[in-house]
């Protein structure tokens, strides 16, 4: 089944360039509002969003004396230029004829990063980028970029229109203005002190350093200065356990706690009776506002800026199975059973007779409320859909009242990072970590802690609890966790917390690692048994040879199984090699694959393909000194196979620094590589953002 979530975006640090038996292949859509209204300014104070913010940015071009309509790129320098133009092509390599020139470069194959640094190095002293297909570029050059000329990004018409226009005279401009304004991704609810509710997906790989929650808002086209700092996320742990989206739901920490009004949660008997009695809510938001089916193509982006809401009614979760396997039945001529569905007790569903009405894109995290006779208290939030206000498919929200211990849990008592994934490790390495306590409640705590083994064999954890068997009231601290692979696969654990206190609730950590074994094969056909680079291989099922290719390919894997290989390696360098790949690609949306090769550099996930990609070269340029480990890793969703369902890879080249190295690069250095879902760092403008997969069913 093809889920689209019903929220916009996750916010992520990442700069990425871009058939199961009775399973459906109907789009799950992002909600919004749709057939609603306008909320009065004041109704829903305690109604937040998540935002981005940023210092407005203009841009301006001129050629031969006619302005075109320009676009600019995150990060790129405040600056103007003017100067002859010249053609340089994608921009894969240095621009030779760009001494004191405008750059003119096609969007294509290489980051956009990379594409201006090419030019400057050519001595070009501004870029224009044109987009490849219909539509504006909306991207950014990345945190990391540290060029010095101005870049703009223009229309594919335009770009064909200069490319005839070459020698012409082209005068650019970048200017950040003073006004800050902000960008919203989801909604979420304020509950009291410094602490909100969202979904799960709006958040999962969420970087606080750019994300804010404005509470209280109601027009995102001003307030921006009013945006909150985070100071910590914590998602459901068992967030899409046993069905795609089950327990979407998490906590957000502010840094400061704010004096505002705080929305009450409806209990989980009460919904239950709520549900059986189809009783009215109100859902809210600052989403899409165009209807659309299951088959239908996702319309254009209509988000308002002001709030809006719309009245549904809800349904118990037996109508709610009953509706949806009916839908599905009709739809696809596959007959559906209820609880083939995927509607567990963490959810709630809630519609309008006749469709037309709901949420949908830009919706997601926001409030489904309910007006009790303890006025208006929060029932769900909004979590995903099959495609928008459609009358045969009820919206489907978290159910808050499934979750109240797990809140109280954390917001008032012993708080511990609930998920903690250690990178794939190579056998007999060992990696630790440190994990923060938080002790919200208004008590001193003396604690103990407990490891509880998950899956039968995992073996290698060990726990150090330093400074935290006591921990003063609204006080933090640390423990030590520690993985050594020494025993090949997955491994999972849980930190248990027990208080010496029954009225100071604890929560708990899930943990989990895998380690992959050496691979002497691979090591003498990619690295010709070098002993300084070193192969690995694991997973569900390790690479291969594929011997016609003088290449590797990964495991023969199925649903929700992944294949891994893994290259170790000291020193400062660059690194460069060929990969492909055959699989199911998420054509409506490119940027969440469903099924795809990964790039993982350090530990830090940095590019992907997915699709029918043939082989194309990458290049990880100014590798610092030290210890590396480059992974790939074949990761397969839960339904639908297309093509070979394989990933490639050959030609891998480590080619030491002559000169000394800079030993100050703390993160991932900028990606150059060609992958048809690339061509840039495609992103939603100055948000710093990608997504990173959304699978429709998750192991």
């Amino acid at each position: 089944m093809k889920y689209f979530l019903c929220a916009c975006l996750a916010f992520t640090a990442l700069l990425v360039t871009a058939n199961a038996s009775n399973q459906s292949t109907v789009p799950i859509a992002k909600p919004k509002i749709v057939g609603g209204e306008l909320a009065n300014q004041g109704d829903w104070p305690w109604m937040a969003a998540l935002v981005s913010t940023y210092s407005e940015v203009s841009t301006s071009l001129q050629v031969a004396g006619t302005g075109y309509d320009s676009s600019p790129f995150s990060n790129s320098p405040a600056d103007q230029a003017s100067a002859t133009m010249v053609d340089c092509g994608i921009g894969d390599s240095q621009c030779s004829a760009a001494s004191n020139k405008i750059c003119l470069i096609a969007r294509g194959d290489v980051d956009f990063s990379v594409k201006v640094d090419n030019c400057q190095a050519g001595g070009g002293i501004g870029a224009i980028i044109f987009n490849n297909t219909a539509g504006a570029i909306n991207g950014t050059l990345g945190d990391n970029f540290s060029g010095s000329i101005p870049v703009i990004a223009i229309s594919q018409d335009d770009g064909a229109t200069l490319l005839n226009l070459l020698g012409s005279i082209a005068s650019l401009n970048v200017t950040a203005q003073q006004k800050i304004v902000q960008s919203s991704s989801c909604g979420a609810s304020f509950i009291g002190e410094k602490w909100l509710l969202t979904a799960a997906h709006c958040v999962e790989d969420a970087n606080i350093n750019l994300l804010k929650v404005n509470v209280g808002e109601y027009d995102l086209s001003n307030g921006a200065e009013n945006a909150k700092a985070i100071k910590r996320i914590y998602i459901h742990p068992e967030y899409n356990k046993g069905s795609a989206f089950n327990n979407d739901i998490a906590l957000i920490e502010l840094i400061e706690a704010i004096d505002n009004p705080a929305v009450t949660l409806v209990d989980l008997d009460s919904s239950r009776q709520l549900a059986l009695d189809n009783a009215a809510v109100t859902v809210i938001g600052w989403g899409n506002q165009t209807a659309y089916g299951p088959n239908d193509e996702l319309p254009a982006n209509d988000q308002p800026d002001k709030l809006r809401q719309v009245e549904l009614n809800l349904l118990s979760n037996e109508q709610c199975k009953d509706k949806l396997a009916q839908a599905y039945t009709d739809l696809e001529g596959i007959n559906y059973l209820p609880d083939q569905v995927g509607i567990t007790d963490s959810m709630i569903c809630a519609n309008h007779v006749g469709g037309g009405k709901g949420s949908c894109q830009g919706d997601s995290g926001g409030p489904l409320l309910v007006n009790t006779n303890q006025g208006w208290q929060q029932i769900g939030i909004v979590s995903y859909g099959i495609g928008c206000a459609n009358a045969e498919f009820p919206g489907v929200y978290a159910r808050v009242g499934q979750f109240t211990d797990w809140i109280n849990n954390i917001s008032k008592g012993i708080a511990i990072e609930p998920t903690y994934d250690f990178a794939i490790t190579p056998q007999h390495t060992a990696q630790t970590t440190q994990l923060t306590v938080s002790n919200n409640s208004e008590l001193t705590a003396n604690l103990t802690f407990t490891l509880v083994i998950d899956k039968i064999g995992s073996t290698g954890f060990s726990l150090t609890p330093n400074s935290c068997n006591t921990l003063v009231a609204k006080q933090k601290c640390t423990i030590t966790l520690a993985f050594d692979a020494k025993t090949l696969g997955q491994h999972k654990m849980r930190i248990i917390i027990n208080s010496n206190d029954d009225n100071i609730p604890t929560s708990q950590s899930f943990i989990s690692a895998q380690a992959i074994a050496a691979n002497n094969v691979i090591n003498t056909q990619l690295s010709s048994g070098s002993t300084e680079l070193l192969w690995f291989s694991g997973g569900d099922k390790p690479w291969l040879l594929d011997n016609s290719e003088a290449a590797i390919s990964s495991g023969e894997i199925s649903d929700n199984q992944q294949s891994s290989v893994m290259l170790t390696f000291t020193g400062a360098g660059s690194l460069s090699f060929y990969w492909s790949v055959s699989s199911e690609e998420n054509t409506e949306d490119p940027s969440s694959p469903y099924d795809a090769l990964y790039l993982i550099i350090d530990g830090e996930k940095v590019d992907f393909i997915s699709g029918e990609v043939p082989y194309a070269k990458v290049t990880i340029p100014n590798l610092a000194e030290g210890k590396h480990q480059i992974t790939w890793l074949y990761l397969k969703d839960g339904a639908t196979s297309n093509g070979e369902d394989k990933a490639y890879l050959k030609e891998v080249v480590f080619t030491p620094e002559t000169a000394p190295a800079d030993t100050s690069a703390t993160s991932p250095p900028p990606v150059q590589t060609a992958s048809k879902s690339s061509g840039g760092s495609v992103t939603y403008l100055l948000l710093l953002l990608t997504l990173l997969p959304f699978k429709r069913r998750r192991s």
